[in-house]
């Protein structure tokens, strides 16, 4: 409760990015990657807290600090499931690139993305299992879910196939190129009559 306090306390002086970007990092020498919310841009920023004291606009994850201090976190982290399954899948924003899950309404499959580590929305998951049990039991395709083919998985990697034929036939090329150069030299060698060699005398 004193954490949605504080993220009412900020909107209501409607701080600037500037003043908001200089939170209480706290002190010590530990690096907790945390967030805090944004009230310019009404987003949760990632930051590295230190370990000691800070301020209490300190979350541990972007969907905590969107939904104690966001007007907007029902849109984006909304509390019913059907809601969350019919979500797009949004990468987020920061620089990370972390493999997750997300439903897709319409495949009505789980698929594999790669999370950029900040912002996004709820339809985000760590497993495809956990996908399949909220958004396919939803719909009650649960029960075949082990059976839906994970359409991430690739079977055969074609261009593995492709490189590996392509270095094969190169490599018999070059091999006939050598063999081919080799006999021809012997050939010529062979060939070669000596000139028989005799002292001439000038006159």
């Amino acid at each position: 409760m004193r954490r949605s306090t504080s993220c009412l306390l900020l909107l209501i002086l409607g701080f600037t990015g500037a003043q908001a970007s200089s939170l209480n990092e706290g002190k010590g020498k530990e690096k907790y990657l945390k967030f805090f919310y944004d009230p310019s841009s009404q987003s949760c920023v990632p930051f590295f807290y230190k370990g000691e004291g800070g301020s209490s606009n300190r979350f541990d994850n972007d969907q905590d600090c969107m939904r104690a201090c966001s007007p907007n976190a029902l849109l984006i982290y909304p509390t019913d499931e059907t809601s969350i399954c019919s979500l797009p899948k949004d990468e987020g924003f920061c620089m990370a690139a972390l493999p997750k899950y997300y439903y897709d309404n319409d495949e009505k499959n789980c698929r594999m993305f790669l999370y950029r580590g900040c912002r996004g929305n709820a339809n985000r998951f760590e497993t495809r299992e956990d996908c399949q049990k909220m958004c396919l039991a939803r719909s009650g395709r649960l029960m075949g879910a082990a059976d839906l083919p994970n359409p991430d998985e690739k079977t055969v990697d074609a261009g593995l196939i492709v490189g590996i034929l392509g270095g094969i036939v190169f490599a018999g090329a070059v091999i006939s190129a050598i063999v081919f150069f080799v006999l021809r030299r012997k050939t010529k060698k062979q060939e070669r009559v000596p000139v028989p060699t005799t002292d001439i005398e000038m006159k």
